[in-house]
């Protein structure tokens, strides 16, 4: 499925960063920008995911390497929530299967 490409100077623009701010964000792996065409921009995810970085260090106070660390965080979260949903997924199908069905 795609997703509609945000350019980088209205992300920018938006959410009151420089560009070289969103470029140093993507070189520190923090975010990552596509390209469509000649547009260089960012998936929504990422846009909430630069509206988080910006949210921590304006408001919160809190320095790049921390940020990294949040996010790391709540990546490793994320996926922690995908495999247990896809665990209780499996649970639910063998609870649901007719006994004669059921691993001995």
């Amino acid at each position: 499925m795609n997703h509609p490409i945000i350019a980088r100077d209205v992300v920018a623009r938006e959410l009151a960063i420089s560009t070289n701010v969103l470029i140093r964000y993507e070189r520190m792996g923090l975010v990552q920008s596509v390209s469509e065409g000649e547009i260089q921009g960012y998936e929504p995810a990422q846009v909430r995911r630069i509206w988080s970085i910006a949210s921590y260090q304006r408001d919160l106070g809190i320095n790049l390497a921390g940020v990294e660390l949040i996010l790391q965080l709540h990546d490793r979260m994320a996926l922690l929530h995908h495999n247990l949903r896809d665990l209780a997924d499996q649970l639910q199908e063998l609870a649901e299967r007719p006994e004669s069905d059921q691993p001995q």
